[in-house]
């Protein structure tokens, strides 16, 4: 559940940027060039599509492009959230964001496959004054069908590693070892390690995956390939952390 309102991919552009601008001043000299060159194609690399699919590969690649089909009898499905919007003006309810929401329908579609199955979600508050996103994500499984006492919530967690560190005692509590994970395949690596740390058997049910678009979003550069160069960052650089830290 890291918060991404950090991004590690603005201070690349931003050097990129640095670098392009001193390589202008200098361009009357060799090193001038090689400067403009290099930030250029820094900039290049981070916004171009073709290269964040390519970055993500050692992510994503371990997991199908497919529905999810577990191979052995889950005990439980664990949701873990990301982003709630605040209530506003407009809007006088939390409403989940985009990538919480879908982890929520994956949650859903695969009670209606494989249950009835306890689903837990795992989210804490980012602020005092609204709800806990776990909170928000069993609305949303409620209004999605799933029987009120089916859904466990942790309410604690501020990151992915509190997220399996709080929801492993819930879920030993009930004497549940084995569950499908259920977060966008990117972060997956990382949260699955986390529950596994755990003792938990972690079944991966991934969602989010990436998807072919219009052949002018796949090969011009555009910011929605910034935005998937910042997540795979992210999380490469959450892995090498999470490592050193002893956590995964």
């Amino acid at each position: 559940m890291d918060s991404h309102s950090l991004s590690y991919t603005q201070p690349l552009l931003f050097l990129f940027f640095i670098v392009t601008g001193v390589g202008l001043v200098r361009l009357p000299r060799s090193k001038g060039k090689r400067l403009v060159c290099c930030g250029v194609a820094g900039l290049f690399l981070v916004s171009w599509p073709p290269a964040d699919w390519l970055f993500s590969r050692p992510l994503v690649a371990q997991y199908p492009v497919r529905p999810f089909a577990p191979a052995t009898p889950l005990q439980a499905l664990v949701v873990l959230g990301e982003n709630v919007e605040p209530p506003d003006r407009e809007e006088p309810y939390p409403v989940p964001g985009t990538n919480t929401y879908r982890r929520c329908e994956q949650a859903i579609w695969i009670y209606q496959q494989y249950g009835p199955l306890p689903i837990l979600v795992s989210g804490g508050r980012t602020s005092r004054r609204y709800p806990t996103i776990a909170d928000t994500m069993s609305g949303l499984l409620q209004r999605g069908g799933i029987p009120e006492d089916m859904i466990w919530t942790e309410d604690r967690s501020r990151s992915t590693y509190e997220n399996a560190l709080y929801s492993s005692m819930i879920l030993q509590k009930h004497g549940i070892s084995r569950i499908a994970l259920i977060v966008d395949v990117v972060s997956m690596p990382r949260a699955a390690a986390c529950f596994r740390k755990f003792g938990i058997d972690v079944t991966p049910a991934p969602c989010d995956f990436r998807t072919l678009g219009p052949w002018q979003d796949e090969l011009l550069p555009n910011w929605i390939a910034v935005r998937r160069n910042e997540d795979t960052l992210h999380e490469i650089l959450g892995l090498a952390w999470y490592k050193l830290r002893g956590r995964i």
